[in-house]
Order: C-alpha cells, then structure tokens, then sequence
C-alpha cells in the first residue's frame, strides 16, 4: 500500500511535467483565464487546478467539522470517496485535452444520519471528460437535488471521473437517455455546457 508520502511525491511530479503552473493564481485569475481563454491546454489546466483546491477545501472542512455534522453535507456516496483515497494519482494524457467523452453514472447509496427508512437513494453523476458537469440525489421521501458545474460546485463531487472510481464499478454507468430522463422529469432543464465557467 502506497504511503501519504509517495503519493504525494508523484503528484508533485506530475504537477511538474505540466506546462502551467498556477498553483500560486489567485482564484480572480483562475477565474477569469476560465471564463475568457482559448487555450485549450491553458483551461484544463485551470479546471484540474481548480478541482485540487476545491478537495484541499473539503479536506479542511471534514477536518474541522463537529462530529455530530459528519456526513451532513455529502458530495458524492461514501463508496465514490473512499475509492478516491484509495486510487494512486493519475497523470492526465494529453489527448484526454481535446477530446471530452460524456459518460453517465448511477449508484445506489445509503446517507449516514437519515431517518432508517430514508436512508436509501440514488447518485446520479454527468461527466464531461473528467470533470462533473450535472449530479442529481433521489429520495423517494424528499425533494430532488440538482446541481451544476458553473453553479453549485461547492456542493458537488470535486474528484475527477478517474478517482472516483465509477468506470469500474460494475454497473454504474448508463445511457445519457437514462440520465436525461430521470434529470428532466426532476425538473432538470437540458444540459449547456456551464461547467467551463466559474462564477
């Protein structure tokens, strides 16, 4: 098992073998290269940066947060979590910059402080290449919650498509024509490509 240490070492090395550094961008900046550049390789290098803040964020938050809270506020389900600890750091392919695949998810999961009977429920998760784009959590006994990238970012799923461990999860992933459907019966209106911007 590969220690704190050398996981570390890696993500430095990768961050290393990338051409932008903007791990010292105030967020304004980050924001603005998002939201005006036409630099390919320069707005997937905003975005990874952008989602490494948003786990060091939650990571400060789940430190400093009373137990009683404790997995009041889930971003994803428990098991998309810990399969994010247990993955080693990935170094990002370069042809994964120009091509983005949509792929869709859906994963049954069980809220930690719910009443017994309500603690079932479905995550469904929208990726546009890596990132999150759309994530929406049924109840049977609650409103839906639907959250967009652009939007509601510090709400949802932070990792990466490759750390959440989805594309092995035995049958996790369906049709976009099953996502769609169960997103605009919610409520859910069609789906623009927002997540590139940052509000």
């Amino acid at each position: 098992m590969e220690s704190l240490s050398e996981n570390v070492r890696a993500q430095q090395q990768a961050l290393g073998k990338q051409k932008y550094d903007l791990s010292k961008w105030k967020y304004s900046e980050l924001r603005d290269a998002i939201n005006t550049s036409c630099d390919i390789e320069l707005l997937e290098a905003c975005r990874q940066e952008f989602h490494r803040r948003l786990k060091v964020y939650h990571a400060w938050k789940a430190k400093n947060r009373k137990r009683t809270t404790m997995d009041e506020n889930e971003r994803a389900p428990k098991s998309v979590m810990e399969a994010a600890t247990k993955a080693p750091p990935l170094i990002q392919p370069k042809h994964e910059i120009t091509t983005a695949q949509h792929r869709y998810f859906r994963i049954p999961f069980m809220r930690a402080n719910a009443p017994e009977n309500t603690k079932r429920g479905l995550w469904y998760a929208h990726f546009d290449g890596q990132w999150i784009a759309r994530q929406m959590e049924l109840h049977a006994d609650k409103p839906p919650i639907l959250l967009i990238a652009g939007i509601d970012d510090m709400q949802m799923c932070e990792l990466s498509l490759e750390e959440t461990g989805l594309t092995r999860k035995r049958g996790a992933e369906i049709l976009e024509i099953e996502f769609n459907r169960e997103w605009e019966k919610n409520g859910g209106k069609p789906y623009k490509n927002l997540g590139s911007q940052i509000l």
